[in-house]
């Protein structure tokens, strides 16, 4: 299993491509953590909305820090390799 971490900040018009484009792959044994850094746009209600029922992906909201401390908070959530 490998973590593929998205930090994310208002990416509403991108956030489902990105995702769909990791989803359509062959290889399946990967976990997708999305940290929504503090968006002031729809970003986090996409989400849920496009990805809240697949078990491959979590989802998380933070206030915003910054695209570093996002890649810290997913790889701290992380549960692959």
């Amino acid at each position: 299993l490998f973590s593929i971490i998205i930090p994310a900040y208002n990416a509403t018009e991108f956030i489902g491509e990105c995702v769909k484009s990791i989803l359509d792959q062959t290889y399946d044994n990967y976990e997708i953590i999305i940290i929504d850094d503090g968006s002031t746009d729809n970003t986090l209600k996409k989400c849920k909305q496009l990805f809240g029922n697949n078990d491959k992906i979590r989802i998380f909201h933070q206030e915003n820090k910054g695209v570093g401390l996002a890649r810290v908070a997913g790889t701290n959530k992380a549960q692959g390799e």
